[in-house]
């Protein structure tokens, strides 16, 4: 999938993985992206770095509002794989597998625009 919007968009998908880092949700996230997990790794903090120098912007005030954005849309995209499961539709054997991520991204998604919130004073600059 591609998007043509703001380069926020992309980089809360590049920095999901940080994002879904196992949490009180339910997700279980992928432990290689665990601080200290995988050596070489770069942190979030550091990709974030490397954006603001190469882009000449420093996105990081922003990425809680990118984060929320990003679980969004994986909630919508995981309820329209949900529907074609039901429809017994779906192309891939694990679809039935989001049926029950859709409750757990959401949560995450809303607490990180309550962060976003209180971290910028209730405006989003998407």
């Amino acid at each position: 999938m591609a998007t043509i919007g703001h380069p926020l968009s992309d980089l809360a998908n590049l920095t999901n993985p940080w994002v879904l880092a196992p949490s009180q949700y339910g997700l279980k996230g992928n432990l290689a992206f665990g601080p200290g997990a995988t050596p070489g790794l770069p942190t979030e903090e550091q990709v974030l770095e490397w954006y603001a120098e190469v882009a000449g912007w420093d996105p990081a005030p922003e990425m809680t509002w990118g984060a929320a954005f990003g679980m969004f849309r994986s909630c919508i995209i995981m309820q329209g794989i949900a529907a074609r499961y039901a429809r017994r539709q779906a192309s891939s054997a694990n679809a039935g597998t989001y049926i029950g991520l859709i409750q757990p991204f959401g949560e995450r998604a809303w607490d990180l625009v309550e962060k976003a919130m209180i971290s910028t004073g209730h405006k989003s600059r998407l």
